[in-house]
């Protein structure tokens, strides 16, 4: 059995967000502030049995919540009704027992099984934080808020504050079992139930690494020595030897010294009191000491790290956070396999990583990805659903597919976007996809917004050209301008761009693609554009088939006429918006480098009157061309095409 889908509403930006559950590992990606980490403290608030807070009640849902209280005050609305009209905070769990064996115990599992059909193979929970205050009790916590001698005259911020204040008090969590195929069908169950078939263990990103003693609790040490405390039966046969060696020594130590430190002590002792008491006829003074070197391995306990050549070592703090970082997890990990060995019975252990990126080089992130499940696998036999929520490009672009679902913000709240589902209806394009995100370290999984650009000149370029549109103040018609937004810049090229319009579309991501206007003769003879016929760039005649109506496999030219003379409606699918060179000082050039050498005629010493001809780009190194229009031309202009595209995308709203 397996945890198959989870759905959260009215929690915080999770007004009403689906996450499809992989059977191990779920990978939730997305930029800052989209609800990543949210997921995990919802889950772990009702599994921990807690309570949720005001600010956990979404911003847009409070006014509705305020009004419902503010008529029942006023008796305009009964107490049934209020419990009706309000919208709680609410999660599912949906589980799929469909695969195991009809003669199995379903163990944990069975007492959400309510249903007796034997052609039922899931299971739903619902858990709800409802009001629980009864009618009278909450007449009288509102009472002084709402009425003044006798009359309804309510206090907006007094009856706000009560509400605030006394939320944990007003609202507490109902646990359901209910019937998937008749909703209205459900029995309440314990939380003691709830918790036994989700063993849930988050490990937060503020794991503190620390060996120098401030942290005991939370030290790599710490967990060392927490073997001291564990039985013989919950250690793994790999190191119960070893541990019981240690024991050993430990326990004959303790013999040892506690023997002689109480013949020395009692002796110093008695040598030191001169009072003449006590005498040789009464009982003599004695010392006991409580030495135990198990505490002071438990307490003193440092890791070091040794040379594999000299007997030499160096304390913890010299080596690398990311090595520290790993080496805590796989004890956190190994912690939790244990303890869910020891239900016994079946259940669904959900284990939360958040951030497993903290202090990791790029290659050991992408090993940490690489091989999660296979240590998993490797410390227990107990299946383990996994959640990451990650910030690196390295872990995301390591993930299959399958795996990521991506946390899309809108004004709405957020959804959680299940990347399978678009691999499924995109098969031709997801080779390429996820070869290319694999071998490039690509970010617009985590980017506000998407520049897709030609090649090494425009990825060294754009980001400058939009430092001086900014300066030029092309971006003042919005408060939030590009240059503050994460964008991300991408080397796609003209010939794959657009097999990621579709996906950038899926994202719901603003998407700019500026290209190559590569005018053609007849397709395989390169021209100016003043005497093309077509095109050879594959984004833009995959784009005026889209727009023009075209199908997709259509072996008619593309119209080099039509693409010069497209529009700026024409020029904008959904999100996405294509800009390539146009018409500037009575020529147009067929490349960035081209356009910019138009616009620049001064530094590149043409001598008027510039023909299309002249333009023609033959430098080796387009690197090159770039660094030295930067360093020598600090003042240079940027064509026309690249400040409509860039203007475009500054306009452009993240949350709709």
């Amino acid at each position: 059995m397996q945890l198959i889908n989870i759905k959260i509403k009215n929690y915080r930006l999770l007004i009403d967000a689906e996450l499809d559950v992989d059977e191990k590992t779920t990978l939730i990606v997305g930029r800052n502030n989209t609800a990543k980490t949210s997921c995990n403290n919802c889950i772990n608030t009702v599994l921990q049995g807690s309570d949720f807070s005001y600010n956990d009640y979404p911003l847009s849902k409070r006014e509705n919540l305020y009004n419902l209280f503010l008529q029942f005050m006023e008796k305009k609305l009964s107490y049934e009704d209020l419990c009706k009209g309000i919208e709680p905070i609410s999660i599912e769990f949906v589980v799929d027992y469909s695969l195991d064996d009809p003669d199995t115990k379903l163990g944990a599992l069975s007492p959400f099984i309510i249903d007796v059909d034997v052609d039922t193979t899931t299971a739903l929970i619902r858990v709800e934080y409802q009001l629980k205050t009864d009618e009278n009790k909450l007449r009288e916590l509102f009472k002084e808020s709402c009425y003044s001698g006798g009359k309804f005259t309510p206090k907006t911020e007094e009856m706000h504050d009560v509400l605030v204040s006394n939320f944990t008090r007003l609202f507490g969590l109902t646990i359901y079992a209910v019937n998937p195929k008749n909703l209205e069908d459900r029995q309440v169950k314990s939380h003691r139930e709830l918790e036994d078939l989700f063993p849930y263990y988050p490990i937060p990103a503020e794991r503190i690494l620390g060996e120098d003693g401030t942290q005991k609790n939370e030290s790599l040490s710490s967990l060392i020595s927490d073997y001291f405390n564990l039985s013989e039966e919950d250690l793994t046969p790999d190191i119960v030897e070893k541990v019981k060696e240690l024991r050993s020594v430990v326990d004959g130590a303790n013999k040892d010294v506690q023997k002689e430190s109480d013949r020395i002590l009692s002796d110093l002792v008695n040598k030191a009191v001169g009072f003449g008491y006590p005498n040789v006829e009464e009982l003599q003074l004695g010392v006991i000491t409580e030495l135990r070197i198990d505490d002071q391995i438990k307490n003193q306990t440092r890791l070091s790290y040794t040379s594999g050549t000299r007997d030499e070592s160096l304390p913890s703090a010299y080596n690398g956070l990311g090595y520290k970082n790993l080496i805590k997890m796989e004890f956190l990990l190994a912690a939790f396999a244990r303890d869910v060995e020891k239900k016994g019975e079946a259940c669904i252990p959900l284990l939360f990583i958040e951030e497993p990126e903290s202090h990791m080089h790029p290659q050991m992130q992408r090993a940490f990805a690489e091989h999660l499940e296979k240590f998993l696998a490797k410390i227990t036999t107990v299946h383990i659903q996994t959640f990451l929520t990650t910030h690196s490009a390295h872990i995301a672009n390591t993930m299959d597919f399958s795996k990521i679902r991506y946390a899309k913000k809108s004004k709405s709240g957020v959804v959680y976007k299940n990347l399978d589902i678009f691999a499924k209806e995109n098969v031709d394009n997801m080779d390429f996809i996820k070869k290319y995100l694999t071998l490039s370290r690509c970010d617009l999984f985590f980017a506000d917004k998407i520049i897709f650009v030609e090649g090494a000149s425009e990825r060294l370029l754009i980001p400058d050209m939009i430092e001086k549109c900014e300066k030029e103040k092309l971006f003042d018609s919005e408060k939030y301008k590009l240059p503050a937004q994460y964008y991300a810049l991408i080397e796609i090229g003209g010939a794959y761009a657009y097999k990621f319009i579709p996906f950038a579309d899926f994202l719901g991501l603003p998407c700019l693609i500026l290209t190559d206007i590569d005018s053609m003769i007849d397709g395989r003879t390169k021209a100016v554009v003043s005497k093309g016929k077509t095109t050879s760039n594959a984004t833009i005649k995959w784009w005026m088939r889209k727009i023009k109506g075209i199908p997709q496999n259509s072996k008619d030219k593309i119209s080099l006429a039509n693409i010069i003379s497209a529009t700026d409606a024409e020029k904008t699918l959904g999100k996405c918006h294509i800009e390539y060179q146009t018409l500037e000082n009575g020529i147009c050039g067929r490349s960035l480098e081209e356009a910019v050498m138009n616009v620049n005629r001064n530094h590149y010493g043409f001598v008027e009157p510039v023909a299309e001809e002249d333009l023609e780009f033959t430098e080796k190194s387009k690197t090159d061309f770039a660094l030295n229009l930067i360093c020598n031309n600090p003042n240079y202009s940027i064509p026309q095409y690249i400040k409509n595209g860039l203007i475009w995308l500054n306009n452009q709203r993240v949350l709709e």
